[in-house]
């Protein structure tokens, strides 16, 4: 799944929402004993990744099957941060960043809307 979700990214080309977003997310899956890794490139609403080991402003390293449920949405990396699921450095930006690529969780219709003061509404 991560690898799919991955060459979609590459793919995809823009992402309006992104816009004015800057940074290098390098990506560190985990598979047994085996790390593979990605750079995740922010650029003005323009993503690319590349397989390069270059210069990261944020390293995230998760083991594939979290990271796999995470390109499902089912399982928040923001989240997993922080109940020290995966290891995490850098600009907590990128890593929201990274989130907001991720679909939303199994069964959810339509978009989240939130209301006044940041609460969630149906």
């Amino acid at each position: 799944m991560t690898e799919m979700f991955l060459d979609g990214l590459a793919r995809r080309g823009h992402v309006p929402w992104l816009e004015h977003e800057h940074g290098r997310l390098r990506l560190e899956v985990v598979f047994g004993e085996c790390v593979r890794q990605w750079t995740v490139i922010f650029d003005d609403g323009d993503i690319a990744v590349s397989q390069d080991e270059s210069d990261a402003d944020g390293v995230l390293r998760a083991d594939h099957v979290l990271f796999d449920r995470a390109v499902c949405g089912e399982e928040n990396t923001l989240a997993a941060w922080l109940r020290g699921e995966i290891s995490y450095t850098g600009s907590i930006e990128l890593l929201a960043e990274l989130g907001r690529l991720f679909p939303g969780p199994p069964g959810q219709k339509g978009p989240r809307k939130v209301g006044d003061k940041g609460r969630q509404t149906g």
